[in-house]
């Protein structure tokens, strides 16, 4: 399974590659939405999107909007600790795990949207 990461923080997405490199996934990473949507324009194949829903430039749900007009099929997985600065119709519906999370919450969460 491929995972497109994309988080600003540098610690959070290291650690967060790092813990689902170690699970078997194949990880790319981005640091912002722009450069997420280079990777999914240059044809990479992905089967999740992981993204930080606070961000500079585009924010979370933004970034999910822009890939799923290219990738409809790609399911989606937001983490965050700031959930009050989003309004919460953004998130309706959407699996979201919060920030900070432990190893287990984060590969549980990465299996319950790939097998939804």
């Amino acid at each position: 399974m491929r995972i497109l990461l994309v988080d600003d923080d540098d610690d959070v997405r290291d650690y967060t590659a790092t813990v689902l490199e170690e699970a078997g996934y194949d990880v790319r990473v981005a640091a912002r939405g722009d450069a997420a949507v280079k990777l999914l324009n240059a044809g990479e194949p992905f089967d999740l999107l992981i993204t930080d829903v606070v961000m500079p430039g585009w924010d979370g749900p933004e970034l999910a909007r822009r890939v799923k007009s290219i990738r409809p099929d790609l399911k989606v997985l937001y983490m965050t600790g700031f959930t009050r600065h989003i309004a919460p119709a953004e998130l309706s519906n959407a699996e979201v795990l919060d920030k900070p999370f432990q190893r287990e919450k984060l590969l549980h969460a990465v299996r319950h949207v790939l097998n939804a």
